[in-house]
């Protein structure tokens, strides 16, 4: 006997939530292709909006020093575990 096709909705809060950044390209009317977008996703896949908004803040800049020593402290943890992995005799 197959499934029912109809589901009892859960809460939201058991529901995953995903979340998306877009930018728009040049010469693209970003609000136009914005609800466009939404619809479809709600027609085509069954995916809801629960927010839209848009962000004004500016771009995160990261530092080169903070960058540098991520860089440093990733390649010694990398470092270290292929060394773990070589087989002592």
């Amino acid at each position: 006997m197959s499934p029912p096709k109809h589901r009892l909705p859960q809460p939201s809060a058991a529901r995953p939530r995903f979340v998306i950044t877009f930018t728009p390209g040049p010469g693209v009317d970003a609000v136009r292709s914005l609800r466009l977008l939404l619809k479809a996703a709600k027609r085509r896949f069954g995916l809801v909006a629960t927010d839209a908004y848009e962000d004004r803040s500016a771009p995160l800049q990261t530092s080169n020093q903070v960058a540098d020593e991520f860089r440093e402290l990733h390649d010694e943890v990398v470092a270290e575990r292929a060394q773990a992995r070589i087989p002592r005799l």
